[in-house]
């Protein structure tokens, strides 16, 4: 009888433990859509579309994990993304009028450096200032996003390289696509680096306890405006797939990446206090998330419904969160 009782304790601990219970979740999820479109949602047509959406989501999470690991917040990513995949795809139309078909080396480099500008003046204005993250990143996204517009005046335009179009659509060896090879690539060494270096581990320590890590000798501020400056740099990274993926610059493509990214982290099980998370656990936040939206859209559900739905999955995650603590 006692045997029986720890048993059934065991379990609980096991299926309420926050490295475990995303993935049962995933588990559970692919199942019920199984179940609801078994036409559909099982075909490989469909689950490679999950993949290359996941992908595109998941890059986003990556930087988020990092900024929230800190106990900071981005809500600013889906307007870089904008502005980079603009910008991305209108540098590469003019870099084909000249004859120049390839990887555009140069252009990303430049989306790469215009990203880490953003999650630096995020992280100074946060740090030096002591202001909130979502007051900040809030009003820098909206700043992002008035450059977007008054760019290219709210219209898409620009055309992607023949490269960046191959990497959009096509995949590797017949069945993955080029965007998955790129985010399991950018988890890798990110996973190496939140687990294996120094800047990880202060990333952890900052987010546990900020006072502790500053009298341990820990540069807190530099710590933070590193965690914005990656994330500005994934959502740079994101803007280049999703460009690459429709194959032109559109203003309003990344609209509710912000969202699907914290929630995804937060399913994940990181802890929007800060200085608890695994990223491995975030990428099953991120395919809840693909999932779900997948499930949703194929079942013709009302975007509007959609939002409702992430916004209570968000409360929830966070309330179990708070329950655990």
């Amino acid at each position: 009888m006692m045997h029986d009782v720890q048993l059934k304790q065991s379990s609980l601990r096991f299926l309420r433990k926050s490295t475990t219970a995303p993935f049962i979740a995933l588990v559970v999820l692919l199942a019920f859509s199984t179940v609801f479109s078994p036409e559909i949602f099982p075909t490989a047509k469909n689950l490679t579309n999950i993949f290359k959406q996941a992908s595109i989501v998941g890059v986003v999470s990556i930087g988020m994990t990092v900024v929230l690991l800190v106990g900071g917040i981005d809500l600013s990513v889906s307007y870089v993304m904008a502005l980079c995949a603009c910008l991305f795809a209108r540098m590469s139309q003019t870099m084909l009028a000249a004859g120049r078909d390839g990887m555009a080396l140069d252009a990303v480099l430049l989306m790469l450096l215009i990203g880490a500008a953003v999650g630096l003046i995020n992280g100074s204005l946060i740090v030096l200032k002591n202001v909130e993250p979502f007051i900040i990143t809030l009003g820098v996204g909206q700043v992002l996003k008035g450059i977007t517009y008054l760019y290219t005046n709210g219209a898409p335009g620009g055309k992607v390289t023949t490269f960046w179009k191959g990497f959009g659509s096509e995949m590797f060896l017949g069945f993955i696509p080029y965007t998955v090879i790129l985010y399991v690539a950018l988890m890798a060494a990110f996973l190496f680096l939140l687990r294996k270096t120094v800047v990880g581990r202060r990333i952890y320590a900052v987010g546990s306890n900020g006072e502790a890590a500053r009298l341990s000798g820990v540069n807190v501020r530099r710590v933070k405006l590193t965690a914005y400056m990656l994330c500005g740099v994934t959502a740079a990274i994101a803007g280049i797939m999703l460009a690459s993926r429709v194959r032109v610059g559109e203003p309003n493509g990344s609209g509710g990446y912000d969202m699907d990214a914290i929630a995804a982290v937060v399913i994940g099980g990181t802890a929007m206090a800060g200085g608890r998370g695994h990223l491995a656990c975030t990428l099953a936040g991120v395919l809840i998330m693909t999932v779900m939206n997948n499930v949703l859209n194929l079942i013709g559900a009302d975007p509007n419904l959609q939002m409702l739905i992430k916004g209570v999955v968000i409360l929830v995650a966070v309330l179990i969160q708070r329950q655990d603590d």
